[in-house]
């Protein structure tokens, strides 16, 4: 099958833009900044200079074109109306545009050849996709009424090759804005030399020596063209007659599992969208099942009639494909939703996919304890993810370390680095198994009467603060501490447990000024701490031992 090409031209973007939004004011009932039957410009500075950018098309009627000085434009037509333009505007415009057209193909471009045209610019990959609307002359004329109902100026051609489309979409007769398959060469041939996407400056030099169409440039010695011109003009007359290859990649990768739906008729009301969004769910989650796949991340995108988007994006802390679930995350952002003159079109991607195994098989490859703690706080942590911002609630992932401080580090809940299987997602909850991820090795042995204590604290400090301490013995654990200007009296220790330094991170420092002594201590008021004494009384040692409080048991 050969490629059918649809190239679409939007001249008036800015102003167009410009015009829509004074339309909107005026509906609102606000007093519009701009008249629609005024002639209309934008302008930028270039060189020191204030030039035109874009004209609207009475503008353009009137003889002004982008490239004249603002002076000039304003001495010509009086009531010029001017504004300044906005090129990030006007490129949040055209990817707009752009999802919107994907009602008519999921493969959607954004033109970058058109740089030294105004306006913006799409590609359409139509191929296999015009009998749906009953062919192309119908898509084309789909297309550019409705652009047209939305005030949007719009030429546009389809042909095999993206450079035949381009030039007869801005050179070509109205009339004739469908090449057939395999005439694009004959359609090109009559158009001016400037339809090859050359620049302003390889056009005008071509037209200077009398080379106006591009039929004039087969009988010429290409070496010769070459050599004058440089590659770059072959290469674009190839490129339009189909000689070399002109691939056209959508804007953004498409979504590994979609789920889209067009309604026949505008929908506005919260109600509706509500029922859209868990149908939309539904048939998403039905072909993650059969893929055995869950979502990580999901963008509800919503196309109103007048080309404009809103989108909701959602995470989970684990890959998911329960309906409800995945509804219940997205329902709580639709309010936010405004349905302006009608959603006319809703698109749920899940751009994060992670495997999922069926449960049975979950249980074996993860542990049925594990599987059932990760899946019951799972919801609660994506709800309060999607709530409060996605680095405002943190996991607990383990490192290689035996250092307590450095045996875990702490994640966002929504990071996708964290396969599913990992026991970090069981650590939200404190006292699930040993505390660390059981990173210290040594058990803790309290002594007769000091009850079940843990193996580690339920809460370790984000530092170990420094402690005034007193002992018997230097070696010895504390008869009483000073932590935070309060005083504790130590009614009974259980230790100590000795932690040697990380020799691999720090080879040049003393080891024996690193190695830490652990104690579990109670004080008179039963308050249970987790102390530990920083290094060795040596001889030759450079100070003398500190104390640390790390922790606290609940």
């Amino acid at each position: 099958m050969r490629s059918r090409i649809l190239s679409l031209w939007l001249p008036s973007l800015s102003t167009d833009r410009l015009l829509g939004r004074a339309r909107r004011d005026a509906n609102e009932g606000t007093q519009p900044l701009l008249t629609a039957h005024r002639p209309l410009v934008t302008f930028e500075s270039q060189n020191s200079a204030l030039r035109l950018a874009a004209v609207c098309p009475n503008a353009r009627d009137a003889g002004l074109a982008p490239g004249m000085m603002l002076a000039d434009a304003r001495a010509m037509l009086p009531t010029l109306q001017v504004r300044a333009a906005e090129p990030e505007a006007d490129r949040r415009l055209l990817g707009e545009i752009a999802a919107w057209c994907e009602r008519y193909t999921p493969y959607v471009a954004i033109d970058r050849s058109h740089e030294h045209k105004p306006g913006g610019a799409l590609w359409l990959d139509v191929t296999g996709c015009a009998h749906l609307l009953g062919g192309e002359a119908a898509l084309l004329a789909d297309l550019l009424e409705r652009l047209g109902r939305q005030g949007l100026h719009a030429e546009a051609a389809i042909a095999d090759h993206p450079g035949a489309a381009w030039a007869v979409a801005r050179h070509g007769e109205p009339e004739r804005r469908i090449v057939p398959p395999g005439g694009a060469e004959a359609a090109i041939a009559p158009l001016p030399v400037a339809a090859l996407r050359l620049d302003p400056e390889n056009a005008r030099m071509l037209e200077r020596l009398g080379l106006y169409r591009i039929e004039q440039l087969h009988p010429l010695p290409r070496p010769a063209l070459a050599a004058r011109f440089g590659d770059h003009l072959l290469t674009r007359l190839d490129q339009a007659q189909g000689r070399i290859d002109e691939p056209i990649s959508p804007r953004e990768p498409r979504a590994a599992h979609r789920a889209a739906l067009s309604l026949a008729e505008p929908l506005g009301r919260l109600e509706g969208i509500d029922a859209l969004t868990r149908r939309l769910v539904r048939d998403l989650c039905a072909g993650l099942e059969i893929a055995s796949a869950g979502a990580r991340r999901l963008v509800l995108t919503f196309i109103r009639v007048d080309n404009s988007t809103a989108s909701i994006e959602v995470g989970t802390s684990r890959a998911c494909r329960e309906p409800k679930r995945l509804f219940r995350l997205i329902a709580e952002k639709l309010e936010k939703i405004d349905p302006g003159f009608g959603i006319e079109r809703a698109i749920l991607d899940a751009v994060v996919v992670e495997p999922l195994l069926p449960e049975p098989i979950a249980w074996r490859a993860m542990g049925a304890g594990d599987l059932d703690q990760a899946r019951d706080l799972a919801p609660l942590v994506d709800r309060l993810s999607n709530r409060l911002g996605r680095e405002a609630v943190v996991q607990l992932a383990a490192q290689e370390s035996h250092i307590p401080e450095r045996a875990q580090r702490p994640v966002p809940a929504l990071s996708r680095h964290i396969p599913e299987s990992s026991p970090a997602l069981s650590r939200h909850v404190p006292g699930n198994a040993p505390a660390l991820n059981g990173a210290i090795s040594g058990a803790f042995s309290p002594r007769p009467g000091y009850g079940s204590a843990p193996t580690r604290p339920l809460r370790l400090l984000a530092r170990p603060e420094l402690i005034e301490t007193m002992a018997p013995l230097p070696d010895a654990p504390p008869l009483l501490f000073r932590w935070r200007s309060a005083l504790h009296k130590v009614a009974r220790v259980a230790g100590p447990e000795r932690l040697s330094p990380e020799w691999w991170r720090a080879p040049d420092v003393d080891p024996g000024m690193a190695t830490r002594d652990y104690f579990a201590v109670e004080d008179m008021d039963g308050g249970r701490f987790w102390l530990f004494r920083e290094g060795l009384y040596l001889a030759c040692a450079p100070r003398l031992p500190r104390w640390y409080l790390h922790g606290l048991f609940a």
